[in-house]
C-alpha cells in the first residue's frame, strides 16, 4: 500500500513539473499577455519606401545600422512593400494573436589560442589548439509577436518586440515595461 502511494506521489510530482507556470506579475519576462491586449499607435509612423517595416528603440524610429541589437527594440510591420513611403496613422489595434518565438543567430567564431613552441613542448600539446568553450555559443533573440487587426488600417500586420540578442544563458523575453520603453510615445501596449 505504501509503495503505491509513493509511486503515485512520484508520478504526480513528475507531471506537475511539466505544467505551465502561471506568472501573474506583469514585470516578469514570462508574463503572458492576455488576448484582450491592445496596441495603440499614438503618432504617425512612416514606413520607408521599398520595405514593409520600421524599427523602434527608445521611442524613436532607428535605422538598422543605428540599432543597439543587444538592447530591447520593436518592429512595426505592414503587409505590402511599396515603391513609396507608407503611413501608419494613429489608432487602436487588437492583438488577435500573441506568440513568443526564439530566433537563433549566427554562431560566433571560436577564439583559438595556441601556445608558443617552448611552452607547447613543455606541456606536450603542440598540435592541439585551445578553444574557449564559453564563446562557442550561438546568439539568440527572444521575441513577442503581436498579430494586429484594425478595420480602419487593415494593411498594418504585426508588432514584434525583442529583448535584445544575447547568449543562451542570458537571453530573455522583453517585459511589458521594456517593450513600452522601446516604443516610447509613438506606440503603447495596453492590457485590458
Amino acid at each position: 500500500m505504501n509503495l503505491r502511494f509513493l509511486a503515485a506521489l512520484a508520478s504526480g510530482s513528475f507531471f506537475a513539473g511539466c505544467a505551465p507556470i502561471n506568472v501573474t506579475d506583469v514585470s516578469f519576462s514570462y508574463f503572458h499577455l492576455p488576448t484582450s491586449t491592445m496596441v495603440d499607435v499614438r503618432q504617425p509612423i512612416t514606413i520607408p519606401k521599398e520595405t514593409a517595416h520600421v524599427t523602434l528603440q527608445d521611442g524613436q524610429v532607428v535605422a538598422i545600422d543605428r540599432l543597439r541589437r543587444y538592447e530591447p527594440f520593436c518592429e512595426l510591420e505592414v503587409n505590402d512593400v511599396l515603391e513609396s513611403e507608407q503611413q501608419v496613422r494613429p489608432g487602436r489595434f487588437a492583438a488577435t494573436r500573441i506568440i513568443r518565438r526564439q530566433e537563433l543567430g549566427a554562431q560566433p567564431q571560436p577564439v583559438r589560442l595556441t601556445a608558443n613552441t617552448v611552452t607547447a613542448n613543455e606541456i606536450n600539446a603542440a598540435s592541439a589548439p585551445w578553444i574557449l568553450a564559453a564563446l562557442d555559443d550561438a546568439l539568440r533573440l527572444n521575441q513577442v509577436h503581436f498579430r494586429l487587426q484594425s478595420a480602419v488600417q487593415p494593411n498594418v500586420r504585426e508588432l514584434r518586440c525583442a529583448g535584445g540578442w544575447a547568449f543562451t544563458s542570458n537571453v530573455a523575453y522583453p517585459t511589458l515595461a521594456e517593450m513600452n520603453r522601446a516604443l516610447g510615445a509613438l506606440v503603447s501596449i495596453e492590457i485590458n
